[in-house]
C-alpha cells in the first residue's frame, strides 16, 4: 500500500513538470508571435489566430510564474524562466491590458490599388481596421503576402512616387472584407 501511494506521487510530480514544460512552450510561442504582430514584423488576416494570440499573452505570464516558483523553491535556479513572465508582465502594464484588447482587430483590405508585375504577391492595398466606437482606422500599405492569410508590411505609407520606374499594374480592384457598404 505504501509503495503504491509512493509511485502515485512520483507520477503527480512528473505530470506537473509535463504541465509546466506545456505552458511554458505554449507561451513562448505567444510571445513570439505577440512581438512580431506589435512590431509590424508578421500580420494575419485571421482574426482568431490574433485573439488567441492577444489573449494568451494576457492570461499566460501569470500562471507560469507561478508554477516555475513552485517547481523551483530556490531562487538561484534558471533565473531566465522566472525573469521573461516577470518583464512581460510589467511590459503588458506599461502597454495597458485594455488598449490590448482593442488592438486585436486585424485589417481588412478594402481596395487592392496596385500589384506587382514580377510578384503577384506584392502588393499595394487600402484597409480598414475595426476600432470600436472611435470608428475605423485607415491606410494605404505595401504589402507582400506569403500565404492568403499571412503578410508582411512593407511600407504603411503609400506615395505615388515610391512606385516610379518598377512595374505595377494598376488594378483598383475593390475586395471589401469587412463587409461595408
Amino acid at each position: 500500500m505504501i509503495a503504491k501511494v509512493i509511485i502515485y506521487n512520483r507520477y503527480s510530480a512528473f505530470e506537473k513538470i509535463d504541465i509546466l514544460k506545456t505552458i511554458r512552450i505554449t507561451f513562448y510561442i505567444v510571445l513570439f508571435l505577440f512581438l512580431l504582430d506589435v512590431f509590424e514584423l508578421f500580420q494575419t488576416k485571421i482574426g482568431f489566430l490574433k485573439a488567441i494570440i492577444y489573449y494568451g499573452i494576457l492570461i499566460l505570464p501569470i500562471p507560469l510564474l507561478i508554477l516555475e516558483f513552485k517547481a523551483n523553491q530556490h531562487l538561484s535556479e534558471p533565473i531566465l524562466r522566472k525573469a521573461i513572465p516577470i518583464l512581460t508582465i510589467i511590459g503588458l502594464i506599461y502597454l495597458n491590458p485594455m488598449k490590448l484588447l482593442f488592438n486585436i482587430a486585424t485589417w481588412k483590405t478594402q481596395t487592392i490599388r496596385l500589384i506587382n508585375e514580377n510578384h503577384t504577391n506584392h502588393k499595394v492595398e487600402f484597409q480598414m481596421k475595426d476600432v470600436g466606437a472611435l470608428g475605423y482606422a485607415k491606410r494605404n500599405a505595401e504589402v507582400y503576402y506569403m500565404t492568403d492569410y499571412f503578410y508582411v508590411v512593407l511600407a504603411e505609407k503609400w506615395d505615388e512616387r515610391n512606385f516610379l520606374g518598377i512595374k505595377w499594374k494598376l488594378v483598383d480592384l475593390n475586395t471589401n472584407e469587412s463587409g461595408l457598404k
